[in-house]
């Protein structure tokens, strides 16, 4: 399965849509590099379209992404009525077929839940995936959002703008749920259940044998499948968490760095800033300096 990865934010944004109608010997145009992804979502008939190497029948029901930097092209005319959507959005941010070209800054393995700050900016960056073809479970879900979209030229735009955005992420959303790569693993669901936890918990004390308790599985097993997720161990990514926690409360906060650590759930000043050094490369005070006026 083709893939495509992107890092957010910034989220693709909506540039336009609309619907097409072909009658049997009509093609879809070629076109090459035209400078933003093209969504196709076939309703009736089929779509016959390549790019460059890559070629695919899109039936009804079925969704198709046309990369942006690539040449695409019918590889032969539709034989029957046939109705398609199509949608046009772009990203400024990066994107790319391979996850490590993606992942060369920031992953949602290895840095989640890590704040990104620039110039005085707080962002949790991440990345997501869209499959560049497959087909809907729920196609009608997806048409009633493309219907909406279009039917949006008909309001002032002064409003629609504001509309076109969200129901472009709410369809690129429904894109990435409907892939569902991630969740068919078990071990990745349980790493996801355990991360959710340790998020919620990171003010507590959490060892490996309350995770053993609390999910039922033996702690080398729950720490397999974390490292199979995230690239560390459950400790550490409890470590991680509280750690960008506390950047958070040093920023926004007079708080002592003493009862910042204990707030995130240190219960010693020194093992924090142990760790704040191991992390970031640099002591909590000093950190905490960049920010004051």
């Amino acid at each position: 399965m083709s893939v495509l990865y992107f890092m957010a934010p910034p989220l693709p944004y909506y540039i336009s849509s609309g619907e097409t109608f072909f009658k049997p010997g009509d093609n879809h145009p070629d076109r090459s590099n035209i400078g933003l992804f093209d969504l196709l979502v076939v309703s009736k008939g089929t779509l016959y379209i390549g790019e460059e190497s890559q070629s695919w029948s899109i039936g009804e029901g079925q969704a198709l992404i046309l990369r942006p930097d690539k040449s695409h092209y019918s590889t032969k005319p539709v034989e029957a009525d046939t109705r398609f959507f199509w949608l046009h959005f772009n990203t400024s941010a990066h994107w790319s077929d391979h996850l490590n070209a993606v992942a060369t800054d920031y992953t949602n393995q290895e840095k989640e839940d890590r704040y990104r700050i620039e110039q005085g900016l707080v962002t949790r960056p991440f990345s997501f995936s869209l499959p560049q073809y497959l087909t809907l479970k729920n196609p009608e879900t997806v048409y009633s959002l493309l219907n909406e979209l279009n039917q949006l030229e008909q309001q002032p735009r002064s409003w629609a703008r504001w509309q076109h955005q969200i129901h472009t992420q709410n369809l690129l959303k429904i894109l990435a749920e409907e892939q569902d790569l991630f969740l068919k693993s078990t071990a990745l669901q349980l790493a996801e259940r355990v991360a959710i936890y340790l998020r919620t918990h990171y003010r507590q004390e959490v060892t490996n044998e309350v995770l053993q308790q609390e999910f039922n599985f033996h702690p080398v097993y729950i720490a397999r499948c974390v490292k199979q997720a995230f690239g560390c161990s459950p400790l550490e990514y409890l470590a991680r968490y509280r750690i960008e926690q506390s950047k958070l409360l040093m920023m926004n906060t007079t708080l002592p760095i003493q009862q910042i650590a204990m707030e995130v759930g240190f219960h010693h000043q020194t093992y924090f800033s142990h760790t704040f050094r191991k992390l970031e490369n640099m002591a909590p005070s000093v950190f905490r300096k960049q920010f004051i006026q």
